[in-house]
């Protein structure tokens, strides 16, 4: 008998608000969905953002839909090339991470939490 089930990895993303989406790529703007994920209404996007910390800069894929609340979900390697010290959290859990600077190609938002490793 053939047992089958998903596998998938959760590599470097980030999920934003409609206001910091707006600085970002620009007033009004909307999420181009690059492939449907496994979590029911959840996309991958075609948008990437640049995440800086103290140390240096990596480009993180945006999910959809936008937010209440900003998140970056990083790898631990990721956390120690942009210089945070990101704890391990479930999704939605911000208070108390770290934040960082995300820059897109029409602005760029200092976030005071939001960043992770998820859990």
């Amino acid at each position: 008998m053939e047992n089958k089930f998903l596998v998938e990895t959760s590599a470097r993303h980030l999920h934003v608000t409609q206001e910091v989406l707006e600085t970002l790529f620009g007033k009004g703007y909307e999420l181009t969905k690059k492939k449907d994920l496994s979590q029911p209404g959840q996309f991958a996007c075609e948008e990437k953002v640049t995440v800086v910390g103290p140390k240096g800069a990596i480009k993180a894929s945006v999910l959809g839909p936008t937010r209440p609340a900003n998140q970056v979900e990083l790898s631990f390697t990721d956390a120690r090339t942009v210089g945070l010290v990101a704890p391990i959290r479930e999704s939605g859990d911000v208070a108390g991470t770290p934040g960082c600077t995300l820059e897109g190609p029409c602005g760029k938002v200092e976030i005071t939490e939001g960043v992770m490793i998820a859990k």
